[in-house]
């Protein structure tokens, strides 16, 4: 999959506007187009076969894009807002313009850089990272939103708001792994793992359906769809010609930005999210309740954004030239009885190596992080090459670590048993260490 897709396709989101003057475009399908011009008012026109469009730069991010005239567009046809209006568009992908010829360089034309040419994830990480800055700010964990969800449909929140609420909220809690009567299994991790919003812009790049078991960025899409004509409906501003919440920002930061979980790094430690209590009460007035769960669903789903850019293949070739593997990071909500925690799971891969032996098998690496009562804080990570796995656990509470140490032996004859050429298992007290973070990461303006 083409992870550069990922980040483009939602930060670039309804980024230009096209009008068809020939009648001959149609929505949902995806076309590439030429940029021919570049004004500095957001007007624009591209060439998409032998037709030419006028495109409207949306917005000031689209505005801060790095575009140039001959920069190939790949564009998503959307539907016009109104009938009869002008087709939207999503901005897929781009490419920058072919290395000028001498003819080209004669007239000064600005040449296009060979590193965004060879490398297009680094392109991409170059355009996203500058506009990440709202979504820093926004985003929170993922946990409070389900203790709120959890609470209405449970019935411990008073509600009074329409019933199309309810199948949105179900829709949202269903993505949860269940794990309380018995531990997940391989397969339902890697269908939570395919279904937790990370690939859900490549895949509709792609034309490809939703997975089978639902998607949980496309589901808190839905429930934000759900929320904002509610919040506008219950909102006395509409009633006296003010602007209606659509247009106000979206999530509104946590009272205790302490509570507020790092955001996602590709270099840096996975933080476990603990199962939180409901913050909404009963008696809440409706307005209330609506206000939060949409405050936190854009919060939500700011935090998703950014588990998708830490997804992007890293900027930097290996000594020897060849690329790095894929590393890809996701947050999954577990249900338990007492709450629903989230679990971040980073799945890496590094391409095969040669050696003196030939060409080694590819290296795999599964990190993960829970915190769950009474086992506390744990974090752990799986090796697998070839036939060889390892195992290695660590755990904050000395009494949590007794407990795996006395697992462990089982843990390894299991790994025996189903034909791994080594199964070796470590358990340690304490965090693991952390990988010192690569440049491209966030900067925290506030230590």
């Amino acid at each position: 999959m083409n992870l550069a897709q990922l980040v483009k396709s939602q930060t670039f989101a309804t980024l230009l506007q096209a009008l068809d003057a020939a009648g001959e475009l149609t929505a949902g399908r995806t076309v590439e187009a030429r940029l021919s011009s570049l004004e500095p008012d957001g007007t624009a026109t591209a060439m998409i076969g032998d037709s030419k469009v006028a495109l409207v730069l949306a917005g000031t991010q689209a505005r801060q894009a790095a575009l140039q005239p001959g920069t190939t567009l790949m564009l998503r046809l959307d539907p016009p807002d109104e009938p009869g209006g002008d087709l939207r568009a999503t901005l897929i992908e781009t490419r920058p313009p072919q290395p000028a010829s001498r003819t080209q360089a004669s007239t000064g034309s600005p040449a296009p850089d060979p590193a965004a040419a060879s490398n297009p994830a680094a392109s991409a990480r170059a355009l996203a990272g500058p506009l990440l800055g709202p979504v820093l700010q926004r985003q929170a964990g993922l946990a409070p939103l389900f203790a709120n969800l959890r609470a209405v449909a449970e019935g411990s929140v008073s509600l009074s708001l329409p019933k199309t609420l309810l199948p949105a909220i179900d829709r949202i809690l269903a993505q949860a792994v269940p794990a309380e009567r018995q531990a997940p299994t391989a397969a339902t991790l890697k269908q939570a793992f395919q279904g937790s919003g990370l690939f859900l812009d490549t895949r509709q790049a792609a034309g490809l359906p939703a997975p089978r078991q639902g998607d949980l960025k496309a589901g808190l899409q839905a429930l934000r769809e759900t929320l904002l004509p509610i919040v506008d409906a219950l909102s006395p501003e509409p009633k006296t010609g003010s602007p209606a919440r659509r247009d106000a920002p979206a999530a509104q930061e946590p009272a205790d930005q302490s509570a507020r979980p790092a955001p996602p790094r590709r270099d840096g430690p996975l933080l476990a999210q603990p199962a939180a209590a409901p913050s909404l009460t009963a008696g809440e007035k409706p307005l209330a309740i609506a206000t939060t769960l949409l405050d936190q669903t854009e919060a939500a789903l700011d935090r998703i954004k950014l588990t998708q850019y830490a997804s992007l293949p890293a900027d930097t070739a290996r000594p020897d030239g060849t690329q790095p593997g894929g590393r890809w990071l996701a947050e999954i909500p577990v249900a338990f009885q007492h709450g629903t925690a989230i679990l971040p799971l980073q799945v890496e891969r590094e391409a095969p190596r040669r050696d003196a032996q030939g060409l080694s098998p590819p290296l795999w690496r599964i990190r993960f992080a829970l915190d769950v009562e009474p086992m506390g804080p744990l974090q752990g990570v799986v090796t697998l090459q070839g036939r060889d796995v390892g195992v290695s656990l660590w755990a904050e509470r000395e009494e949590t670590s007794r407990l795996l140490r006395g697992a462990a032996q089982g843990l390894e004859g299991a790994l025996l048993d189903a034909d791994f050429a080594s199964g070796a298992v470590d358990v340690h007290t304490g965090q693991p260490r952390v990988m010192q973070p690569t440049a491209g990461q966030f900067l925290d303006r506030l230590s």
